[in-house]
């Protein structure tokens, strides 16, 4: 399970268009897009456990007041940074991602990172089209 990981990560750098012609900031939009996946991913595995009455919800941080922000709070603290947490210390952390990309070679051409990228946006909306 850990090669796939590294190899997502491989196949998404090697082919971003940042990383190919020497961009400074090619980082943070592969960082983003890799992480905005793997929260949608949680987010499903979470709507399939309510979905089967198993109750999830104790181990999130609940904003009682109902607004846009605490809610795009509650979302990010719940979803978002433990994967960015995650996500920089495994990839980005002391340059880790230079020696995965000696490693592992990226035969795939991006289409790995861009399938993982479009199949958590499909399970996300044939998800909430079945729970909802």
């Amino acid at each position: 399970m850990r090669n796939l990981y590294d190899l997502l990560w491989v196949n998404a750098i090697v082919n971003s268009k940042g990383y190919k012609s020497k961009e400074s900031d090619w980082k943070f939009g592969v960082y983003f897009i890799i992480t905005v996946a793997n929260s949608l991913n949680f987010f499903v595995l979470l709507l399939w456990l309510e979905f089967f009455n198993i109750n999830a919800r104790k181990f999130f941080f609940i904003f009682e007041t109902n607004t846009v922000l605490t809610s795009a709070l509650g979302g990010f603290l719940n979803f978002g940074l433990p994967f960015a947490i995650i996500n920089y210390f495994v990839i980005f952390y002391k340059k880790r991602y230079v020696k995965l990309i000696s490693k592992y070679s990226s035969t795939y051409n991006g289409k790995l990172a861009l399938r993982y990228i479009l199949g958590s946006i499909l399970l996300v909306v044939i998800t909430v089209i079945i729970v909802a």
